[in-house]
């Protein structure tokens, strides 16, 4: 493999690392499991409705790993489940009074951290990253299914 290429994915590898680690350290000071960050996210900054499967796919988290999230979420009270009328058993996720008020004293300053760091970096560097990680992200997925 050659040297330059080997060492710009370990540069990208550690940088992915390290913003994981970030948030890691930020999901420690709220008091909330690391996963559950992408939820909140989810759930405050959104007026759309979202239901367990929803999460799964938008946020490539396994089915357990959502179901068991949500789980300890409903029981601190933080969300609720509401049957869809006409599914089996498809639920709808709600965050409750307390949730709201938990994310909003607990959680929001993690998101309101990423805007202010988002807005201190330039549009075009933005838009470059987003770009070549769409692009790699595509090719790896291409390069495993080949396998």
């Amino acid at each position: 493999m050659d040297n330059y290429i080997k060492n710009q994915i370990d540069i990208i590898n550690q940088k992915i690392k390290e913003m994981n680690a970030l948030y890691h350290i930020a999901a420690g000071k709220s008091g909330i499991a690391d996963g559950e960050i992408c939820i909140w996210s989810t759930l405050l900054n959104s007026d759309e409705e979202y239901t367990q499967q929803d999460l799964c796919e938008m946020l490539s988290l396994p089915k357990q790993t959502v179901n068991s999230l949500i789980s300890g979420m409903v029981k601190k009270g933080f969300v609720l489940l509401e049957h869809i009328p006409g599914t089996r058993n498809r639920k709808v996720i709600r965050l409750s009074k307390e949730g709201i008020a938990y994310g909003k004293n607990r959680v929001m300053w993690i998101f309101e951290a990423e805007q202010k760091a988002m807005e201190e970096t330039e549009p075009q560097e933005v838009q470059i990253c987003i770009s070549m990680l769409e692009k790699y992200i595509a090719n790896l997925k291409r390069e495993f299914s080949d396998e």
